[in-house]
């Protein structure tokens, strides 16, 4: 586990643009952003996602640049898919991005 994986799952996350959280800790961010399939516009497309969410968005393309880590992928209530990556600049960020003992993040 890692504690930025605390961070992505927080319900911040949703209220602010990313790069408002992840950049002040030293992240560059690339995110890219793909629209929920209208269900009148895509009827076949809005019925694989409503399925399936999770495996709807895990399937769509992402271009992670060079030295990023893909972090999350999320939807939310603009019916926008959010991709997320990060690359740690900082001392701060490589040690949110580094593997921690589950233990110690619960004491």
């Amino acid at each position: 586990m890692r504690l930025i994986d605390q961070l992505t799952n927080h319900p911040l996350l949703e209220e602010r643009p990313v790069k408002f959280i992840f950049e002040p800790m030293g992240f560059e961010v690339h995110v890219e952003i793909a629209e929920e399939p209208d269900p009148d516009e895509q009827p076949e497309e809005s019925e694989r996602f409503l399925a399936d969410i999770e495996a709807y968005m895990d399937a769509l393309p992402f271009s992670v640049p060079e030295g990023f880590t893909e972090l999350d992928r999320w939807s939310n209530e603009d019916s926008e898919i959010v991709m997320l990556a990060v690359k740690p600049t900082t001392a701060l960020a490589r040690a949110l991005m580094a593997e921690v003992d589950e233990a110690e993040v619960q004491a």
